[in-house]
């Protein structure tokens, strides 16, 4: 399964982020592994680009819906409910989509 991680050193949101990736990951069994992408590289893809941070993507699709109307890249990323990071139930439910596939 690809998983990627995308921020950028400076948001003070992404440790959160990346805490909940790794909870949502063993709540499954899924090996915690993931690809990070920090924004301000510049040898990132150009799909990283379009995001705010944090951002996590299931085979290539933001778990909270993005990027859209939600955010802007190099940005930090607020999400529902006043949330500084995509929550574990909304990580498991984008891991479990894509478990069998």
């Amino acid at each position: 399964m690809n998983i990627e991680f995308i921020y950028f050193k400076e948001c003070p949101n992404a440790n959160a982020a990346r805490e909940n990736l790794h909870k949502a990951c063993s709540a499954l069994g899924i090996e915690a592994n993931w690809q990070e992408w920090d924004q301000n590289n510049d040898n990132v893809p150009e799909h990283v680009k379009d995001f705010g941070s944090p951002s996590i993507l299931v085979e290539g699709k933001d778990v909270a819906g993005g990027p859209g109307e939600c955010c802007q890249a190099k940005s930090c990323r607020v999400y529902e409910d006043d949330q500084n990071a995509p929550d574990v139930e909304t990580i498991m439910v984008a891991l479990r989509e894509n478990l069998h596939q």
